[in-house]
């Protein structure tokens, strides 16, 4: 078979795919997230917080999952340190959402996605993040709360790391942060 003709069959199967996975008359969201580092692990005296736009065009579904994408800025610090306690990370990423149970008040699910960061230092503190390139990695559990389903509550756990790229790749880890949202 012709490789031509074959990758036009892919496209055509990958086309029908999304075309079954959308819906023409849903509407979109957009969101706006807080999150809070509640414990840490890496450094331990890191402290910090999120703020996430997220976009869920409410098309890109399958059953009880569903893709939205988010982006934003993440500010974490260590107390009591002089010089390169700060970092700043812009981050992006495509979120896989499984919705648990589905209930007009009180919807669960668990996120989970990895995304693209870029760190405005390559150290915080003692620890090399190697590159200012990374990739975040963030997984966790939360509710849409009300009829309407705007309000958010989640518990979250995210990861930088630059997987290696570079020979210097220390991290950043934040086992629980803390989410309030408001869908719009």
């Amino acid at each position: 078979m012709d490789f031509n003709i074959k990758r036009q069959i892919n496209y055509f199967i990958l086309f029908t795919l999304l075309l079954h996975m959308t819906s023409i008359d849903a509407k979109p969201y957009y969101g706006a997230n807080f999150f809070f580092a509640a414990v840490t692990k890496e450094p331990p005296s890191l402290h910090g917080y999120q703020l996430m736009l997220s976009y869920d065009p409410q098309t890109i579904y399958w059953r009880q999952l569903n893709l939205y994408f988010d982006g934003g800025f993440s500010h974490f610090w260590i107390t009591n340190k002089p010089y390169y306690t700060t970092v700043n990370i812009y981050s992006m990423a495509p979120v896989i959402r499984f919705t648990i149970q589905k209930q007009t008040i009180f919807s669960t699910f668990l996120d989970a996605s990895i995304g693209l960061a870029y760190l405005n230092h390559t150290r915080l503190d003692n620890r090399n993040l190697g590159i200012h390139f990374a990739f975040q990695d963030r997984i966790g559990v939360g509710a849409l709360l009300g009829t309407t389903q705007q309000l958010t509550l989640g518990l979250y756990a995210i990861h930088y790391s630059n997987a290696h790229f570079s020979k210097h790749n220390s991290g950043i880890t934040v086992p629980l942060m803390l989410d309030v949202g408001y869908r719009f």
